[in-house]
């Protein structure tokens, strides 16, 4: 097992190991594969169910046989990443102790320190979270399950720009609030509230010509 693996799900897929970055994943599905595991990794998953999640439209055998076809290939492929997952006959997972720095990880336990803090400390944490998410999740990924995992994600970064935004503006720090009122809309520019609020907050700023 590698001493660092350092895996993006948001805004690209890529792997690292140790310092140097991977290729040979380019098969879109072992990315769906890993990133399904990834996204699900406190729960073990049952073979038969990630089977028929990923060939749905084959008989159970054959999805099976898919499965550990595309286990096999990713251990030829990328030992160190399938040396961090514990397979058995039933189930597959992460393994608890693999040294893995994966950003969708960061950008929730970002998110789950906001909750938990007051003041500075959780405008640090939002605006942590909101550096970890650089984009969709997966994006060149088109299957079926990670519709509702990217959408749930991407809900979560436009509330933590927006949170942190309300937060420097009650501060009087109008800049960055522009910051974030920018980034909130290049993540969604049909953001109505979000364009009043840009306006608001560079007129407060004393920039009446970028307000109009």
């Amino acid at each position: 097992m590698p001493d660092s693996l350092h895996i993006r799900l948001l805004g690209e897929f890529s792997v690292a190991i140790d310092g140097e970055s991977v290729s040979g994943l380019n098969s879109a599905r072992i990315q769906s594969l890993l990133a399904y595991l990834l996204v699900n990794r406190a729960v073990p998953q049952s073979r038969q169910q990630l089977a028929f999640l990923f060939w749905p439209e084959t008989s159970d055998s054959q999805a099976q046989t898919n499965l550990r076809q595309l286990l096999h290939t990713l251990r030829r492929r990328l030992p160190a990443v399938a040396d961090a997952l514990l397979v058995d006959e039933r189930t597959i997972r992460w393994h608890a102790d693999a040294p893995l720095h994966l950003d969708v990880a960061e950008f929730e336990a970002a998110l789950a320190r906001a909750k938990q803090m007051v003041g500075n400390e959780r405008l640090i944490a939002l605006e942590e979270a909101a550096a970890v998410y650089r984009g969709a999740l997966v994006p060149d990924c088109y299957d079926d399950w990670i519709q509702a995992e990217r959408e749930r994600l991407a809900q979560q970064h436009l509330a933590a720009l927006e949170q942190g935004m309300l937060l420097r503006e009650e501060r009087r720090e109008y800049p960055q609030a522009i910051d974030l009122a920018r980034q909130l809309l290049a993540a969604d520019p049909l953001h109505e509230a979000t364009y009043r609020r840009l306006m608001r907050l560079h007129a407060l700023n004393n920039d009446r010509v970028a307000a109009m």
